[in-house]
């Protein structure tokens, strides 16, 4: 079972039209490929850049496309909120867990968290690269942790019963987030002591993620697994991920490709075709079997199921 934390698809489908079925050559992600990665879970970002004018109508308009995958009879992806909803798809669907990336769509106002629930989001990622409503992000940072409206919007997410996304937020944010008690995750984040990136972690903030019972899902964007004038393989990836487990452990690390969102990808790897070369990298590495099983998917489903029981219907 294959699970990506974190793809920009929806993005990219707003912006081009069409769907998904059975081939879209232009993108990352198809059907085919999703059936030939064996992918039974996308998690689907609603992403909105810093300084778009409408960034409620276009969050809006990202999940209109999601619905339109979900109610085709063509297109092979479900919309599902919960473990029990993937598990009852049948086995040639791909389920859609929505996810917001940049929390600038609330504009300002909580009840939207209450329309997102109903739309089936249930994973907060607080900023993009910029500052927000909510909190800094890594290119715009003033050292500041998460504003008081920002509190307020993780508090009422974490009651619905929300992991709230830490990826693109400051240090301090980060801190702030781990210590109000939500479900915390970095969907695509790298280790920052490996490749000093600003989008890395720091041992620091892994640790302070891995205290809370949290998750970090590897991105496979080269600019964050290593400097531009080295080769960037699948052993690259495997180098994070090895960080990861050391601190983490194997139940708490997965794979976050930033795929549709990203112009390139590590040597070895063009999209979801390709996952079982990185799993025999993570084996070449020293990982055992099971363990890349869980790091490619059914480590995430399970603590998807520790936090989602708490989700409202």
């Amino acid at each position: 079972m294959r699970v990506d934390l974190h793809v920009d698809t929806l993005w990219r489908l707003e912006e081009k039209g069409g769907g998904l079925y059975p081939r879209r050559d232009e993108l990352h992600i198809d059907a085919q490929r999703c059936r030939e990665g064996a992918v039974r879970l996308l998690c689907t970002a609603v992403f909105t850049e810093d300084r778009n004018p409408d960034p409620w109508g276009h969050c809006n308009r990202l999940l209109d496309v999601r619905d339109r995958l979900h109610e085709s009879r063509e297109e092979p992806f479900q919309m599902v909120t919960a473990p029990s909803e993937l598990a009852t798809l049948p086995i040639e669907m791909t389920g859609m867990l929505a996810t917001i990336e940049n929390a600038s769509c609330l504009e300002g106002d909580l009840s939207r968290i209450e329309e997102l629930h109903r739309r089936g989001v249930r994973i907060l990622g607080v900023t993009w690269n910029g500052a927000n409503q909510l909190g800094q992000g890594v290119l715009q940072d003033d050292h500041e942790g998460l504003t008081p409206f920002g509190m307020e919007a993780i508090q009422l997410a974490t009651e619905l019963g929300w992991a709230i996304d830490v990826s693109h937020l400051n240090r301090e944010g980060v801190i702030d987030v781990c210590q109000t008690g939500a479900t915390v995750m970095a969907t695509h984040s790298n280790v920052r002591s490996i490749h000093d990136h600003p989008r890395n972690l720091s041992d620091e903030l892994i640790e302070m993620i891995g205290s809370r019972g949290g998750m970090v899902g590897v991105n496979l964007y080269p600019p964050f697994l290593g400097p531009k004038d080295h080769s960037i393989t699948l052993e690259t990836v495997t180098q994070h991920v090895l960080h990861l487990l050391e601190i983490l452990g194997e139940d708490r690390v997965g794979v976050g490709t930033d795929l549709d969102g990203i112009e390139q990808t590590p040597q070895g790897f063009r999209d979801h075709r390709d996952l079982p070369c990185l799993a025999d990298a993570l084996q070449s590495g020293g990982i055992p079997l099971a363990t890349v099983d869980k790091i490619l998917g059914t480590g995430f489903i399970g603590w998807w199921e520790s936090w989602s029981q708490k989700s409202h219907s």
